[in-house]
């Protein structure tokens, strides 16, 4: 059956030479040459046509090939959470030690390491602020409340007033008067700002 398939293909692929061979030779020459001229038209366009794709391929795989590759810069130095601060950095940003919690305040001639459950309360004098502690003593450093109520903050004191900074845990009562005023656990007595007031409450649990 194959070789029938094949016998008859050979057949016709014959005739038609045989056809196309006997219209040639009846042909004129303008004929033949207007055959030849448009024999030259296809295969140049549809070469060009060829060319123009092998070359834009060509092309674009070079283009890959030059390309630098994708690269990721490796910071191998620790994360700065992770480096060792030095005294005087961890002073200016009065790092807090975990587990046991100080703060430095520095005066002149020394540096002063306090618990922070030793503070009963912080005063604002101008651009200085007062530490009273629980055992009586008492400092003067040359920093803003500000800073220090920022310090604070995370470990419960509470801003009482734009003056006081107040560790909870030493306000003894809540006296009703002037508007509201915190009797510390020293005989203190802190003014509590009406702007103030419904967040001292919270925090001291109303």
């Amino acid at each position: 059956m194959k070789n029938k398939i094949i016998f008859g293909l050979v057949f016709i692929l014959a005739y038609g030479i045989h056809i196309a061979y006997a219209d040639f030779l009846n042909m004129g020459s303008a004929e033949i040459i207007m055959l030849l001229v448009a024999g030259l038209v296809f295969f140049g366009f549809f070469g060009g046509i060829f060319m123009l794709i092998y070359f834009l391929i060509k092309k674009n795989r070079s283009t890959s090939s030059n390309a630098a590759p994708n690269t990721v810069a490796i910071n191998f130095a620790p994360p700065l959470a992770y480096q060792n601060p030095t005294i005087e950095e961890r002073i200016d940003k009065k790092e807090v030690v975990k587990g046991n919690p100080r703060i430095a305040l520095p005066q002149q001639n020394e540096i002063r390491y306090v618990g922070v459950e030793e503070i009963i309360r912080c005063e604002a004098d101008n651009n200085y602020t007062n530490f009273f502690f629980s055992d009586g003593d008492q400092l003067l450093i040359s920093k803003s409340l500000k800073e220090y109520s920022d310090l604070l903050k995370p470990h419960g004191f509470v801003r009482a007033h734009q003056s006081h900074l107040v560790n909870p845990k030493f306000v003894k009562s809540w006296l009703k008067e002037d508007g509201g005023i915190l009797l510390m656990d020293n005989g203190d007595k802190i003014p509590v700002s009406k702007p103030n007031r419904e967040m001292v409450k919270e925090v001291l649990g109303k």
